[in-house]
């Protein structure tokens, strides 16, 4: 059974793949009546697929929006928890795959046991070229007997749909959402070919089809590594902090708005790593002795972190996209969709890299002059303040920030990518 969600302002849908009972929300249908400007072939069909994860998704819905406020149908495809953000995105949301990248991981055995490189090398190949491709493959190809799009978009580790879309014959197309790491891609190069040859495809070991049709790079270039070659028909693509959409009211609360007149200095452990109490802890102990404001944005119960400073406030959610350009100073996991948020804002940033990609989105950020990385197994109150007083006491590191930000804006917008798209897409022949 699949559910098929409305977005938040339209009838509630509870439907299999072969139909669904409300108006206007039949898959079954096709309507093809709306032009656009410049495009004779009317609108097509947009199927935007992510990951289970917040940060796989934040960097999708600028584009499906774009997509849809130029007249075309667009479908987002993740799992069921995020079903609620896609709908406050005002997007349409089909259940694909785990309900969540915990639900996917727990299925790997062994995980829990494991740390470092090695816990990585097993989720990049039994979670995300494992579990969710063979989910995302799959499932694509059966929504597809009733919606079938013209054109697939994902991000760069939902590594199941550009298999499907093969294997339909439409194009697909890439918005990167975590760093661009060549190595973390051929870890798992026999998965994937052997992935496409249980759904008919030919073998092919190079996976010559992988990166897609188009590669949009979110990533501007003072935060791309020199030494690495860069995905093939790269364009790139204006990070947007869309994260407004993970709180249940976007209006920005009093207290966010207010200025006292001292530095305001922001911390987030991400959602995945919230339960980093231990961490945390550390990084309020550290900057509460600081001539500062602090505000933690949580992502759980505000009371696990137990009792702080007077100076200290804890929310269970604060949108990064309103906070950090009020704030002086962000203390981070090093997570992508923090990293370009803080950049966006021209914000100084102080990185603890805890796995996945952060480690790479630091040294990127650090080597940039925006940011200083302390590690996270060693971590003092002490060496936190001693790294805060010196981002908030250097204008280098402001300076170097508006670089970075200069570069962002300059890049191409989201409906310059949907242009983009349209060119190398059409809509299915009737």
């Amino acid at each position: 059974m699949m559910q098929l969600r409305p977005p938040d302002d339209s009838p509630a849908v509870s439907a299999d793949r072969a139909t669904v009972r409300a108006p206007g929300w039949d898959v079954q249908s096709r309507p093809r009546d709306t032009v656009l400007p410049g495009d004779d072939d009317g609108p097509m069909r947009v199927l935007v697929t992510a990951a289970p994860g917040v940060g796989h998704l934040l960097p999708l819905l600028p584009l499906a929006r774009a997509a849809r406020e130029r007249g075309h149908e667009v479908l987002v495809g993740t799992g069921a928890s995020l079903a609620e953000m896609v709908g406050r995105a005002g997007l349409r949301q089909v259940t694909i795959g785990p309900a969540s990248l915990e639900a996917a991981f727990a299925t790997i055995d062994g995980l829990p046991e494991q740390m470092g490189p090695r816990r990585l090398l097993m989720i990049v190949r039994q979670g995300f070229n494992g579990v969710l491709a063979e989910a995302f493959a799959a499932e694509v190809r059966e929504l597809a007997a009733d919606w079938r799009p013209d054109v697939v978009v994902h991000e760069d580790m939902e590594l199941g749909s550009w298999v499907a879309a093969e294997r339909l014959d439409i194009p697909h197309v890439i918005v990167q959402a975590t760093a661009w790491r060549p190595r973390v891609r051929a870890a798992a190069h026999e998965i994937q070919d052997d992935l496409r040859i249980r759904h008919g495809l030919p073998s092919d070991p190079a996976l010559a089809g992988r990166e897609g049709s188009l590669w949009f790079m979110t990533r501007p270039p003072a935060l791309r590594d020199p030494s690495l070659d860069l995905p093939p028909n790269l364009r790139e693509l204006r990070p947007e902090p869309d994260d407004r959409v993970g709180a249940a009211d976007d209006a920005m609360p009093a207290w966010l708005a207010a200025d006292n007149g001292r530095p305001r200095v922001a911390v987030t452990l991400g959602t995945v790593n919230a339960h980093r109490i231990d961490l945390l802890r550390r990084l309020i102990d550290g900057l509460a002795e600081l001539e500062v404001d602090v505000v933690v944005a949580l992502g759980r119960d505000p009371a696990t972190v137990g009792a702080v400073p007077a100076n200290v406030r804890v929310e269970r959610y604060v949108p990064m996209s309103q906070l950090l350009p009020r704030s002086a100073l962000v203390a981070h996991h090093s997570g992508s969709g923090t990293m370009l948020a803080a950049a966006v804002a021209a914000c100084p940033m102080l990185l603890l890299p805890i796995g996945a990609d952060q480690p790479d989105n630091a040294e990127r950020c650090v080597a940039a002059g925006m940011a200083l990385a302390l590690e996270p197994r060693t971590l003092t109150a002490e060496a936190v303040r001693a790294a805060a007083l010196r981002l908030l006491g250097e204008p280098a590191f402001k300076q170097r920030a508006e670089v970075v930000a200069a570069e962002i804006r300059a890049m191409p917008d989201a409906d310059a990518a949907i242009r983009e798209i349209e060119r190398i897409s059409g809509p299915m022949e009737s």
